[in-house]
């Protein structure tokens, strides 16, 4: 009875550590998806530039990382009340 418990306890840590490592990985993700238009669009000639979808890929991916930062946040507050 005790070997089982200990062992569901060890399969939830290790959820938990999985969704906690994901979660630091955002930020990198966001930093490398919204640089790369940032810089392009200064190294770019002003007519090749299209800003309007610049500044929609810059808001859609901020919008994306906001979401995707608010599942991430209940999925690890659902696994610190569960303990």
């Amino acid at each position: 009875m005790n070997n089982s418990s200990s062992a569901k306890r060890d399969v939830e840590r290790r959820k938990l550590r999985k969704i906690t490592e994901f979660s630091l990985g955002i930020p990198i993700l966001a930093i490398c998806l919204l640089v790369s238009p940032l810089l392009n669009g200064f190294t770019s000639n002003i007519d090749k530039a299209n800003f309007s979808s610049v500044i929609f890929y810059i808001f859609g991916a901020w919008g994306i990382f906001i979401i995707l930062a608010i599942i991430m946040a209940r999925l690890l507050t659902n696994g610190v009340d569960e303990d």
